[in-house]
């Protein structure tokens, strides 16, 4: 009886092994088969030309490519204005004015000192050609011995006297018509024009106000070049 018992157990425990090791190569041959790599498959297109864009974000300051500023090379008071914010302007536009009757008056009396020195040189010229002679009339009296030396050397003295006094009128003249030019430029720097085409992006003035330029050119304006080009001004962070 022991014997046959034996042998029941003894059958079952190889019957239970069988099955473990079935079970063992059933799951492993589902999980290679599962897991096996899947072969690639190629994707295709047709080449196309197309546009490459590129996006980049960044914080910053938006500026015009091309700015120029518009100053005063005088100083007055802004008697009108042509421009403004978002005027379109043109090279050699006039944009503003200043009030002219200052320059107006330097002008005047620039010519007038000027009128006046020619005036001068033409008289110094007069004593020029009068005290020659007179030098000339003495070195012949002289030379008759009907006047003294002295008298010779005094007529001498004053023809060199006249021919100094007629190069300091001519040299007057010439300052004279430099200080005329001078106030001229001035005068015409009263119209302010635009030294380019552009948008006034920014006005720094009004009618009435009185600009100096003592040291510097003042802005009266900002005129930018072409505002469909801009340039932003970004600082750059390492991450």
């Amino acid at each position: 009886m022991a014997a046959r018992e034996k042998m029941v157990m003894t059958k079952r425990l190889l019957m239970l092994t069988v099955l473990a090791v079935v079970l063992v190569g059933g799951g492993l041959f589902y999980y290679r088969l599962h897991n096996a790599k899947k072969p690639v498959t190629p994707v295709t297109a047709a080449v196309t030309r197309g546009d490459v864009v590129a996006k980049v974000d960044a914080t910053g300051t938006l500026a015009p490519v091309t700015t120029v500023q518009v100053g005063s090379q005088v100083s007055g008071t802004i008697k009108a204005l042509h421009a403004d914010y978002n005027s379109e302007v043109k090279k050699g536009q006039v944009v503003a004015e200043l009030d002219p009757s200052l320059f107006q008056t330097q002008v005047e009396q620039a010519r007038a000192t000027l009128i006046k020195a020619e005036s001068d040189v033409d008289r110094a010229k007069v004593d020029v050609d009068d005290s020659a002679a007179k030098a000339r009339r003495a070195q012949e009296l002289f030379d008759q011995k009907l006047i003294s030396r002295n008298d010779l050397e005094t007529a001498q003295a004053t023809a060199m006297q006249a021919e100094a006094s007629y190069k300091s009128a001519q040299a007057q003249v010439t300052q004279s018509r430099a200080m005329l030019n001078q106030n001229q430029v001035n005068l015409g720097h009263t119209i302010i024009t635009a030294p380019i085409d552009g948008i006034v992006i920014s006005r720094s003035v009004d009618v009435g106000q009185t600009v100096a330029a003592s040291m510097s050119a003042p802005t009266l304006f900002v005129i930018a070049q072409d505002l469909a080009h801009m340039q932003v001004s970004a600082q750059h962070r390492r991450g």
